[in-house]
């Protein structure tokens, strides 16, 4: 066997045992073990992923959005989005003990109601976690739960940290964790390139729209007082709706409204 055969049948194999991990823990059934794994060899070959568990992750993330559409039939879609249910009720069963049910519920109806707002289909799986973690702070200021997605201790900045903390971590969830990490990043580094004295406009317009802090809180933070605190916010949020290329993550990210 070649170097290259020996290669190509290695990336099979990783990709293999990928889709099998990400079809056992979530019971996912919206694709066969083998069919998942000749997709996340395709984009392992077309450099769409770094690895073969993000390519897992990423394919079937695109399987999911696919159906969730209803372009592939109604029970296609009622089978995807009862599968994304328990994907978000897992997840928030690890954090929420009283509230898991409800949340899971109204992130679930969240992220049917923006489908649309969905602009990477392989990155449908992160976006409906981040409407897991909205309906979540949500919550919070209508009634603080015991155990929050946000919990003491953690730093709310690093998105990756709000994910389920198991004994047996399940690989994907780093994936999308970073996918939420990287896209938040992307825009605030562009942003503060192109505003670099609106750093203090950012920090109050990410302390509440990511971190999920209140204004009292985020006046104490910043030094200001609240009322500068809408100052700053609101100038951070025009100065993101004039840029184009930035729009549509900021609207996705709850942070401008649907336009």
């Amino acid at each position: 066997m070649s170097q290259l055969e020996s290669a190509h049948a290695a990336m099979e194999r990783m990709c293999a045992e990928a889709a099998d991990r990400l079809l056992t823990r979530h019971r996912w059934q919206l694709l066969e073990r083998a069919e998942l794994a000749r997709r996340a060899l395709e984009q392992l070959r077309h450099g769409a992923a770094g690895d073969a568990q993000r390519a897992a992750t990423h394919a079937y993330s695109l399987a999911l959005h696919a159906a969730c559409s209803g372009g592939e039939g109604i029970e296609r879609q009622n089978r995807a989005y009862a599968e994304l249910f328990r994907y978000l009720y897992d997840i928030a069963l690890q954090r929420y003990h009283s509230a898991h049910e409800e949340i899971a519920q109204r992130a679930l109806a969240d992220t049917y109601a923006a489908f649309e707002r969905c602009r990477q289909p392989g990155a449908f799986l992160a976006f409906a976690i981040q409407q897991l973690l909205d309906t979540a702070r949500s919550m919070r200021r209508e009634q603080p739960p015991a155990q929050s997605l946000a919990a003491p201790g953690v730093d709310k900045a690093a998105l990756g940290e709000l994910l389920p903390d198991e004994r047996q971590g399940d690989p994907a969830d780093t994936v999308i964790a970073g996918e939420l990490q990287a896209r938040f990043a992307q825009l605030a580094a562009e942003f503060l390139r192109r505003h670099p004295r609106a750093s203090r406009q950012f920090a109050a317009l990410r302390l509440k729209f990511i971190d999920g802090l209140d204004d009292q809180t985020i006046a104490e933070q910043l030094g200001n007082s609240v009322r500068n605190i809408y100052v700053l916010r609101a100038r951070a949020i025009e100065k993101l709706r004039a840029e184009p290329a930035w729009r549509a993550l900021a609207i996705e990210f709850g942070i401008l409204p649907d336009e």
